[in-house]
C-alpha cells in the first residue's frame, strides 16, 4: 500500500466551512418517540406517559437528549444506506456519511478508512413532541498527523441541533479519524 501524500494546506479551505441547515423530514411524533425509547431501552415515563410528562418541568412528552442526532431518517422510498455495501464491500453502511456531515460538503481526500474518534456533546434542552429538528454542521478543526502506520486526518465536525423556532437543543463535536 502506497503512503498517502498530503499536506495540511490541502485541507485549509475546509476549516470553518458550513453546510446548509437540514430539516428533519417529520416532527417528533409520540409513536416515533415510543419506538426510539424502546430501542435504546430507556423506560423513563417522560418519553411515553403523557400524564406524567405533563406534570414535570417539561410540560409534556420529550425525547431523550440525543434523539435530535437520530431524527434524520431516509425518506419513504429513499435509498437504503446498506445498498452501498453491495457495490463496495469496504463500505461502512453510512450511506455517504450523511449522518456525520449533516449537509456540509464532504472533504476530498485520498483517505479511505474512517473511524469515529469520539463525541463531545453540550445539551441545552430536549426536543418536544410536535417539534422538528434542524441541524447545521461546520468543520471546526482539521489536522493532519503522522501515526505509526502513516498519515491520519483528524476532523472535528461541529453540528448544532435546533428546533425550527431556533431553540438550541444540543451541540455535537464529533472527531473523525481518516487513514
Amino acid at each position: 500500500m502506497e503512503p498517502v501524500q498530503v499536506s495540511q494546506e490541502d485541507f485549509a479551505e475546509y476549516v470553518g466551512m458550513r453546510g446548509e441547515p437540514l430539516v428533519a423530514a417529520m416532527p417528533l411524533e409520540p409513536d416515533t418517540l415510543r419506538r426510539f425509547a424502546q430501542a435504546i431501552m430507556d423506560t423513563d415515563p417522560l418519553y411515553y406517559d403523557g400524564a406524567y410528562a405533563g406534570s414535570t418541568r417539561y410540560g409534556g412528552l420529550v425525547a431523550p437528549p440525543l434523539y435530535p442526532v437520530h431524527a434524520f431518517r431516509p425518506p419513504p422510498g429513499g435509498a437504503d444506506p446498506l445498498d452501498a455495501v453491495r457495490e463496495d464491500p469496504d463500505a461502512d453502511g453510512s450511506g455517504g456519511n450523511d449522518g456525520v456531515f449533516f449537509g456540509v460538503k464532504p472533504i476530498a481526500s485520498p483517505f479511505k478508512r474512517l473511524l469515529n474518534g469520539g463525541n463531545e456533546i453540550e445539551f441545552y434542552r430536549c426536543l418536544a413532541v410536535g417539534e422538528r429538528t434542524v441541524a447545521r454542521a461546520r468543520y471546526a478543526d482539521i489536522r493532519l498527523k503522522q501515526g505509526k502506520s502513516g498519515a491520519l486526518l483528524l476532523v472535528v465536525v461541529e453540528t448544532e441541533f435546533r428546533t425550527e423556532a431556533g431553540d438550541l437543543l444540543l451541540i455535537n463535536r464529533q472527531t473523525l479519524i481518516w487513514r
